[in-house]
C-alpha cells in the first residue's frame, strides 16, 4: 500500500472531493490523483505551446529546426507532421 498524508483543503473542498468520488465511484485518493495528473499533463502541454511559440518568433531558430525536421523525415517512411 502506498504511503498515506494529510493536506488542508477547504471544508467546502472536501465536501466537494468526496461528493466527486462518490459519483466517480473512487475514492478521494484516487480522485485527487487523477486531477494532480490532469493537471500536470495541461501545464505540460502549456509548457510545449509555449516553446513552439517561441521557436516561430525567431525565425533563425525555426529554419534549423525545419531543417533538422527534413533530415529526420528524411530517415523514416512516415512525414514529420507540418507544424
Amino acid at each position: 500500500m502506498a504511503q498515506t498524508t494529510t493536506i488542508r483543503v477547504p471544508i467546502e473542498t472536501r465536501d466537494r472531493l468526496n461528493a466527486l468520488s462518490v459519483r466517480a465511484g473512487g475514492t478521494a485518493g484516487e480522485i485527487v490523483a487523477k486531477l494532480v495528473a490532469t493537471a500536470d499533463e495541461d501545464l505540460l502541454l502549456a509548457d510545449v505551446e509555449a516553446a513552439f511559440e517561441r521557436l516561430a518568433g525567431d525565425p533563425e531558430a525555426l529554419a534549423r529546426y525545419r531543417c533538422e525536421a527534413r533530415e529526420i523525415e528524411a530517415g523514416f517512411d512516415a512525414p514529420v507532421p507540418a507544424w
